[in-house]
């Protein structure tokens, strides 16, 4: 049972041309909401959204540049390696939104429900990057060991 576990955690995933091509596409959309919201004088967006734009873009532009390379160039290896970085990059966006929290909701319902999703948010990246790095590391040892 224990190396049916492993062999399952390890196994390989299968990539989908079209599946990077939609996530390239959604990362292109979020740049472009991400760097008009302010813009839009939406009731609910705080001005100190506007110090939160550089590192959305950044992480928003990592994983769009992730995919568009994998529509080109697939290597298990790589895709583990830029899923640990990817997760890292999004824990330090989630947690920042969470710190400057850039919203003012009128509801305290809402306002408390959207910094619970922030955190559970943050610990689902946390967990994250530590599998797909534990994933990397033992595929590594599997492979060379």
């Amino acid at each position: 049972m224990g190396k049916d576990v492993l062999r399952e955690f390890l196994r390989d995933k299968e990539f989908s041309t079209s599946e990077f091509i939609a996530a390239s596409v959604a990362n292109m959309v979020v740049l472009y909401i991400v760097n008009s919201v302010m813009g839009w004088n939406l009731p609910f967006i705080d001005p100190s959204f506007a110090t939160l734009i550089p590192l959305i873009n950044l992480v928003v532009a990592a994983g769009l540049a992730v995919n568009l390379v994998f529509i080109f160039f697939r290597k298990q290896w790589l895709w583990s390696f830029t899923q640990i970085i990817l997760n890292a990059l999004g824990y330090l966006m989630v947690s920042s939104l969470y710190s400057v929290f850039p919203f003012t909701f009128r509801n305290i319902y809402i306002f408390y429900s959207v910094r619970f999703a922030l955190l559970i948010a943050m610990m689902v990246m946390a967990v994250a990057v530590f599998l797909h790095g534990l994933k990397f590391v033992l595929k590594f040892i599997v492979k060379y060991g």
